[in-house]
């Protein structure tokens, strides 16, 4: 997903006040807004500047909006390195862009009414609003969504996590502010990528003394091959003569340690699967061991004259580049 910059868009610099945006706004109305602009992108221009606004003229969204301007400006440098000459870089966000961070409210109705908006826009804020209430009764605070990233053994085994969360709420002087809270969180067995986690009262303020809504964590995996299957890969490393010889070898997977039989001549690559081992379901994902010959080193003692002993006794039948005599 491609990052907003809506400071460029507005044309304003990044500690712009609150003046200084809606002069900057007016302006740009004044030359683009479509029933003074006959143009055929007027419109999108427009739309671009609504939505640049409805950011930066809301202290809540851009407090929300900076956090993540400064984790890709982050990125962005670090991946100027790569960049041929001075053309500029612009790199998408990464996946987990929203983790840790949950945003209380919605975009305003009064110039595009939550519609038209950029899928960046709508990733951060939502698409429907909800005016404040008219009056100070009670009433229940929003629903929020975390994405929470974990590895594959915390969805085999179960596990507790801690999870910083960022969201925006009143200081002691009724002023919006990033304030962060670390929560310990009971990853369930068998959880898997798309579920999410419920931790009641720990969403929104409510308003007027309503009760605060609930925060759900989406669950992710690391590795985003597990999310589409039970099944668990892990590697097998396996010394040249266990993989040649045989036998039973023991090895640590995120379920702990398992032993697994070997068969003879089992060749690099090769998949061992162990049935009901990977992650909890109906029926269970299986352990899917890929083996990983490791040759030792020829600097080991006793390592070149074993080689050579080798070397001598199959050389002549054994042609690894054209298979076998």
């Amino acid at each position: 997903m491609r990052f907003e910059d809506y400071y460029r868009v507005m044309g304003v610099a990044a500690d712009a006040d609150a003046a200084a945006i809606k002069q900057a706004y007016r302006r740009h109305a004044r030359l683009l807004h479509p029933d003074v602009n006959p143009s055929a992108d007027a419109h999108a221009s427009m739309a671009r500047i609504n939505e640049a606004y409805d950011v930066l003229a809301d202290p809540q969204r851009r407090t929300a909006y900076d956090g993540v301007r400064r984790r890709h400006g982050a990125l962005r440098q670090a991946t100027a390195g790569a960049a041929a000459g001075d053309k500029p870089i612009e790199p998408d966000l990464p996946s987990d862009w929203q983790q840790g961070f949950k945003y209380e409210g919605a975009p305003s109705a009064g110039r595009g009414g939550g519609q038209g908006f950029s899928d960046f826009f709508t990733s951060m804020f939502g698409r429907s609003a909800k005016p404040e209430p008219p009056d100070a009764k009670p009433e229940r605070g929003a629903d929020e969504h975390v994405k929470l990233v974990i590895d594959a053994a915390d969805a085999i085994t179960g596990a507790v996590r801690a999870v910083s969360v960022r969201s925006l709420a009143p200081d002691d002087k009724g002023h919006r502010a990033t304030v962060t809270r670390n929560l310990q969180v009971q990853v369930p067995k068998g959880v898997r990528a798309g579920q999410h986690i419920r931790l009641p009262g720990q969403g929104s303020a409510g308003r007027g003394g309503g009760a605060p809504g609930d925060l759900y964590l989406e669950i992710q995996f690391k590795d985003a091959t597990r999310e589409q299957s039970r099944d668990v890969l892990e590697p097998l490393p396996l010394a040249p003569w266990e993989a040649a010889l045989g036998g039973d070898v023991t090895t640590t997977t995120p379920a702990g340690e398992v032993s697994v039989t070997v068969p003879p001549d089992t060749p690099h690559g090769k998949r061992l699967r162990l049935k009901g081992r990977g992650l909890a379901g109906e029926p269970a994902g299986d352990m899917v061991l890929q083996v990983e010959v490791k040759l030792p080193p020829s600097t080991l003692p006793g390592a070149r004259a074993a080689y050579e002993v080798m070397a001598a006794a199959v050389g002549r039948d054994f042609h690894p580049r054209g298979g076998q005599a």
